[in-house]
């Protein structure tokens, strides 16, 4: 499927023009006109109109409601899984079937919470910072992609997903105060879940090994590992032995120098807190 999109919406060859066809013909092929399917769902006719000519993204709830008012399974759910990986960046494709590959993600994140664990207002508000010329739309498919990205956890064997954030996480208001609050939620509520553990590396540890910046290691049952570094002019997937066995010992470092997960879930509610004096 070609990733390109006109004016009107969706091309003819885009997973995204693909789902609005095939949303059409199985509402035609069960008689139901636009306006039935919408009244049978929390979405209006405009709505369900925009994502049919391929105008609009939908999310994840949409392909769901619509699913069961028509019946269809989970088959609009799993279309939507292609089109949300469509609408990824160019750049981040790779990056994403190697997480969703994954059975271990490693990962340190200097500035901001892991994708993973991201809500979407936070994920929202960092789209818009980095894409201030992005439409409206443009930012929603990207929310929605990142938000698809969860669906990992939801796997017969989910992946366990060790996050150390530096405490500069906690204290940047991405969004405000608004935004952080239940940001920082999820954060605890996600830290008492046995497949994710996040620890807090407190300003107070000083200089660390990781000064230079984030960067994720993916681990798997049937091959070596891979490495991930992300920056503001560097995007790449290193697998070579060197490479990974560095960020390895880096990462031992950087769990060793961190709070222990009791005493960062004190330091995550500390912040929340904070916000929401």
């Amino acid at each position: 499927m070609s990733t390109t999109d006109s004016d009107e919406g969706g091309s003819p060859g885009s997973w995204l023009g693909y789902f609005g066809e095939e949303l059409r013909l199985a509402r035609d092929a069960q008689g139901i006109s636009g306006r039935e399917l919408a009244s049978q769902t929390s979405y209006s006719y405009q709505q369900l109109c925009n994502v049919e000519k391929g105008r609009r993204t939908p999310s994840t709830p949409f392909a769901n409601e619509v699913d069961a008012a028509l019946g269809t399974g989970k088959r609009f759910a799993r279309i939507l899984r292609r089109v949300l990986a469509e609408a990824l960046p160019d750049w981040f494709q790779g990056a994403a079937r190697e997480e969703a590959r994954a059975m271990r993600i490693r990962t340190f994140q200097s500035q901001v919470v892991p994708g993973l664990l991201q809500t979407e207002d936070y994920a929202r508000a960092l789209i818009q910072s980095a894409q201030p010329r992005a439409t409206h739309d443009r930012i929603e498919a990207l929310v929605a992609a990142r938000m698809a990205r969860r669906a990992i956890f939801e796997s017969e064997n989910p992946p366990h997903l060790w996050a150390i954030l530096d405490e500069a996480v906690l204290r940047r208001p991405i969004g405000g105060p608004a935004v952080m609050v239940p940001q920082l939620e999820r954060l605890l509520k996600e830290s008492a879940s046995p497949n994710v553990t996040i620890q807090i590396l407190p300003f107070a540890a000083g200089t660390h090994p990781a000064m230079d910046g984030a960067f994720v290691l993916w681990s798997y049952q049937d091959r070596p590992d891979a490495l991930y570094v992300e920056g503001l002019l560097t995007r790449a997937l290193k697998e070579g032995a060197a490479d990974v066995e560095s960020a390895r010992l880096t990462y031992d470092l950087l769990q060793a120098a961190a709070l222990p997960r009791e005493q960062s879930a004190d330091m995550i509610r500390g912040a929340l807190e904070d916000y929401a004096a």
